[in-house]
């Protein structure tokens, strides 16, 4: 693959990375807020926001580390 078409993929992965991140935000609408739910769904959405955090960031890396593997 040539240069743009590897800056492309990164900017790709990145662009992804962050909507991944991002998601349970546009989903509730909110950013974390511990008032608005209770109990055992409070739970679930800290471990739900922690692992998109995870996922989006595993994206970028990936994509950072095939523009650097050429």
């Amino acid at each position: 693959m040539n240069n743009s078409g590897c800056k492309k993929m990164l900017f790709i992965s990145v662009v992804i990375g962050v909507l991944i991140m991002l998601s349970p935000i546009f989903i509730t609408g909110s950013l974390y807020n511990d008032n608005e739910v209770m109990g055992g769904l409070l739970s679930a959405e800290l471990v739900v926001r922690t692992l998109s955090l995870v996922i989006g960031l595993i994206v970028i890396y990936d994509g950072f580390k095939s523009f650097y593997k050429k």
